[in-house]
């Protein structure tokens, strides 16, 4: 079947392990895709990330992990524009799709005019309730994509268009909160805010069906401030989870949005790292 869509894996040179294991279960589900090299943490310089991404934001420090996972996808959205492809799927090396995921990558002509960020991944364990808005149809059965009028994290599986992949790298030095904050999480981020992302639901994709296995678990946050630090964070992440709230409550109250409890469709095998 011929892909429309283009699949850009994250990996680190030094986890081949990673990139057989993704690069077996993405020929099973019948697409090709092309490797990203990650930035790796223990080895970049500060220098480098300062120039990408900030180091304090709305939700506190940024963590060199969280940090070089940004930078990481920031050169995959590179990547991608340089394939001149009109879309561009970014992946984690520990994703996991369900087993339909050709047949949404075969064309790109379900994608409405307007639509740049689309997630297919259902962030953590179980079923998240979540704010969706506005229909749009997929060419896959029992799924349907909605608008994301709430928060909802997570970066392993997403789709950019070139449009929404070039302000990404545009606000290179401004990015100060991690990757997928900055694209599904309107509370902090104003690219999230400009760019209204749709959810595929039922969710496409997984970080949940191989064994916790992170080379930067222990780089990804930063030190947690203590005393007043601590208490003007509290506030001030206290404020940016609320401060949508009316308009939130008003999308509900008309009708143009609804809570959905929503999950990863299948139930794959918890495999090892």
């Amino acid at each position: 079947m011929e892909q429309a869509i283009g699949i850009f894996v994250i990996n680190l040179a030094r986890r081949p392990d990673r990139l057989e294991r993704i690069g077996d279960h993405l020929k099973s589900r019948g697409v090709t895709w092309q490797r990203t090299e990650a930035i790796d943490a223990t080895e970049v310089s500060d220098t480098y990330l300062d120039q990408r991404v900030s180091d304090t934001g709305p939700l506190g420090r940024f963590g060199r992990g969280d940090r070089t996972a940004t930078v990481s996808h920031m050169t995959a959205w590179q990547d991608f524009l340089n394939s001149g492809l009109a879309y561009g799927l970014i992946v984690e090396d520990d994703a996991y799709f369900s087993t339909d995921l050709a047949d949404l990558l075969a064309d790109d002509a379900w994608i409405p005019d307007g639509i740049e960020v689309i997630k297919l991944e259902k962030f953590g364990e179980g079923t998240s309730r979540v704010l969706l808005g506005r229909r749009i149809e997929l060419p896959v059965a029992g799924r349907a994509a909605f608008e994301l009028r709430s928060r909802h994290v997570g970066g392993a599986a997403y789709i950019l268009s070139r449009k929404a992949a070039q302000a990404g790298l545009d606000m290179a030095g401004r990015v100060h909160v991690p990757v997928d904050h900055l694209w599904f999480n309107p509370n902090v981020s104003p690219l999230a805010r400009r760019f209204r992302p749709v959810m595929v639901h039922p969710a496409m994709a997984t970080q949940r069906a191989y064994a916790y296995n992170s080379d930067i678990a222990h780089l990804g946050k930063a030190a947690a401030p203590t005393g007043l630090g601590l208490k003007w964070r509290k506030l001030k992440r206290g404020f940016y989870e609320i401060w949508l709230l009316p308009k939130q409550l008003l999308l509900l109250a008309l009708g143009r949005a609804k809570l959905q409890d929503v999950a990863f469709a299948e139930r794959p095998p918890r495999a090892k790292p």
